[in-house]
């Protein structure tokens, strides 16, 4: 995890842990620009006794893969990848989430959709029952140059330019709310079964 260029926490609100672009240019050539959920964790290889809060467990996370076109004039000069670690404390919209049916023919795998649907639910209430052993409490520290696993699993819309940075933020909020909606789901709840995330035990080998 690298440095980048302090918009997530400062401007936003929203701290994201930004890859480094030079590890992972050929592979994004191919990737379309936009915002991802998927999986995360963040690597520790010290004894259990001294672990930092939220390493080595699966973390979901709403993923922008792109330039920010939104900060004209300052925009990335290459494809980056940042990523938001969705916590307790992240700031979300559930009020618009609703997994697309992929079985009736709609949609492609992976992807999301949005629709008016009303929801009193909170993200700690029972319509987030299936996070299973998914972490979501506090993340310590801000973990620069430790080793974060990403895994992109699902689609939500692609990068935009917004007319004002509140406009932008509304709509990260609800990207928060519908990767953790999505993630808490069938059959994206199980994503976080795979090797590549529940692979990482933290322990010497």
């Amino acid at each position: 995890v690298a440095s980048g260029y302090g918009r997530g926490g400062k401007k936003l609100g929203v701290p994201t842990a930004n890859l480094p672009a030079s590890l992972f240019q050929s592979a994004l050539e191919e990737v379309q620009t936009g915002v991802y959920f998927g999986w995360a964790v963040i690597e520790q290889q010290q004894q259990r006794s001294q672990f930092k809060k939220g390493r080595n467990m699966p973390l979901k996370a709403v993923v922008n893969v792109g330039y920010s076109p939104t900060f004209e004039g300052k925009e990335n000069k290459e494809k980056i990848v940042e990523a938001h670690l969705i916590t307790d404390a992240s700031p979300m919209d559930t009020s618009v989430v609703l997994l697309n049916n992929n079985d009736d023919g709609g949609g492609d795998d992976g992807e999301v959709a949005e629709s008016s649907i009303s929801s009193s639910s909170s993200p700690s209430s029972s319509s987030f029952s299936l996070d299973g052993d998914a972490y979501t409490g506090e993340i310590e520290g801000d973990f620069y140059n430790e080793t974060m696993r990403l895994q992109l699993i699902g689609f939500l819309r692609p990068e935009q330019k917004f007319d004002s940075f509140p406009e932008l933020i509304a709509q990260i909020h609800r990207d928060i709310g519908t990767a953790s909606f999505a993630l808490g789901s069938m059959p994206f709840v199980f994503s976080k079964e795979d090797e590549f995330i529940s692979g990482c035990s933290g322990e010497d080998g």
